[in-house]
């Protein structure tokens, strides 16, 4: 497992280090970054039960006050990826056509 979160965050590492220099790079950035926050946020909420199992309640709702930052985040990334496609509108219809395809 440390494996994994290493790999993620040199990837996380690698996207500060070089931003996206075309409209369709932030799209695609956006697009993952709107994924990984998600899916981190399924992840915290299932940390609550063992969390108050094991640590106790305050801990538990600690894990969950950092799920909603989550969602949150993802709510953002989601509307900065719908401005993105709307201000370039070509992107959006290569993005259509390519989950289409």
């Amino acid at each position: 497992m440390n494996a994994d979160f290493g790999a993620l965050g040199d990837h996380l590492a690698r996207i500060a280090a070089n931003p996206p220099g075309t409209t369709g790079e932030l799209v695609a950035a956006l697009e993952g970054l709107a994924k990984l926050s998600n899916q981190w946020s399924e992840v915290l909420e299932s940390l609550q039960d063992p969390t108050r199992r094991l640590v106790g309640p305050a801990a538990a709702s600690s894990v969950i006050v950092a799920a909603r930052r989550a969602e949150e985040s993802f709510v953002e990334l989601e509307i900065t990826l719908g401005d993105a496609l709307a201000a370039h509108p070509r992107v959006s219809d290569h993005r259509s056509r390519r989950i289409a395809g």
